[in-house]
């Protein structure tokens, strides 16, 4: 640091920004509709769709999460409480569409639960809008365990279930 103020104010305050942005992570540039996450094993990637800002939108974000290296892919949205409380999310597999009933839709869900928005120091934090800088790591409260309770209807049965905490792991680049 000292080395720094050899130079003159105009030259170390550049230098001064551009450490600051070589060492900023890169969640934080990154907006929340396209994070991608894994688990600690990097067997499942959690996906987050873009949103584009001119339509309306029931959901405030959608998510797919993939068991890497498989055919298994689980959609996931994430709806806030009417008074904007708190984001829920619903992990669906292979659900129906059109009009489906209440009972159809509960088949086919496979977790659903507040998602939070972890720091660095395991601060939680609610999941940020599509359109806000993204978390650096996702929490799913017994995701693992109600994975592990799903009927899959699969050949072979699961031996591998997902951590509840994903890691921020890349940004989807802008199209």
């Amino acid at each position: 640091m000292a080395g720094l103020f050899r130079f003159r104010l105009g030259q170390s305050a550049a230098v001064v920004v551009l450490s600051i942005a070589l060492s900023s992570p890169a969640f934080a540039a990154c907006l929340q509709d396209r994070a991608i996450y894994t688990d600690r094993d990097d067997d499942f990637t959690l996906t987050f769709k873009s949103v584009p800002d001119d339509v309306p939108t029931v959901t405030s974000n959608e998510f797919t999460i993939q068991m890497n290296d498989s055919d298994l892919k689980m959609d996931g949205v994430v709806m806030w409480d009417k008074d904007g409380g708190r984001p829920n999310a619903t992990v669906m597999y292979k659900c129906p569409t059109g009009d489906v009933t209440g009972e159809e839709l509960q088949q086919c869900t496979v977790w659903k639960g507040v998602i939070y928005g972890l720091k660095e120091g395991a601060d939680a934090e609610l999941l940020p809008m599509a359109k806000e800088p993204s978390a650096q790591a996702l929490l799913l409260p017994d995701f693992s365990g109600a994975m592990s309770s799903f009927n899959f209807k699969l050949e072979k049965p699961l031996e591998t279930f997902p951590w509840e905490v994903f890691r921020f792991k890349e940004c989807v680049p802008e199209q």
